[in-house]
């Protein structure tokens, strides 16, 4: 096939030691955390895209085109879920990484690749896998919120639910992106300390993830079957880059 740039990649996290909402005690070791990633990195390396995966209490292993990148990262400096955490290693490793132009921020486990996605990012935009659920998902009105995100929810519960299981864009967005999720929660951590009322996110990051992206990125989205297969419905065959679950 046509080759490709090698300096448009796949990024996704592993973290070990962390409160797993979904998986409490599950502390996979670094054999086992290939194994998991072989469909994403094999499906990858079809289009010769680099999957890196980063994660914490092991070495860095190369196996073909996935990476395995280890991450200083201690538990202890976090009151949160590595659903949160896994977005500070994203954006730390990508602003220590300026050769890589386009990326795709990925859940590891649950997304492979089908059909090569770079092609079609435009700068600027910001692309989303999504569900078919609103901003009234149990999912998101479960976990605990902030006052603005709860007001925000309340506004406007008919916006489709993002699925930050898959997000694509070239480096500038995705590093905007992160940096403003990264900074709201570091910043609740930091006046929960101080005693402010009502300072509080819950286990999973669906509800701050798509407060960020409708409240900070409004119009310059895309979401749909372009970017991702019907979330869970474990469809092989499709136009869509990325199949989720």
């Amino acid at each position: 096939m046509t080759a490709v740039p090698r300096n448009n990649i796949i990024l996704g996290e592993f973290l070990k030691n962390f409160y797993n909402p979904q998986f409490a005690g599950d502390d996979e070791k670094s054999t086992e955390l290939i194994d998991i990633c072989q469909p994403l990195a094999q499906s990858a390396a079809y289009y010769n895209i680099p999957v890196y995966v980063l994660t914490n209490g092991v070495s860095k292993e190369r196996h073909g085109n996935l990476s395995i990148e280890p991450m200083d990262v201690n538990p202890q400096r976090y009151n949160l879920s590595l659903y949160f955490v896994r977005w500070e290693l994203a954006l730390n490793f990508l602003v220590q990484h300026p050769e890589f132009v386009k990326v795709a921020l990925v859940d590891v486990a649950d997304v492979e690749v089908l059909n090569y996605p770079f092609s079609q990012v435009e700068d600027g935009t910001l692309y989303f896998g999504d569900e078919f659920k609103y901003l009234d998902a149990g999912i998101i009105k479960r976990d605990a919120q902030t006052p603005e995100m709860r007001t925000f929810f309340e506004e406007n519960p008919r916006l489709q639910m993002l699925n930050p299981g898959v997000i694509v864009g070239s480096r500038e967005i995705i590093i905007e992106f992160l940096t403003v999720l990264v900074s709201y929660f570091n910043r609740i951590q930091v006046d929960r300390l101080r005693g402010v009322p009502g300072q509080k996110l819950g286990n999973f990051e669906m509800a701050l993830s798509n407060y960020v992206a409708y409240r900070y990125f409004s119009g310059r989205i895309k979401h749909g079957r372009e970017i991702s297969t019907l979330f869970s419905y474990n469809e092989l065959t499709s136009s869509a880059w990325f199949k989720h679950k």
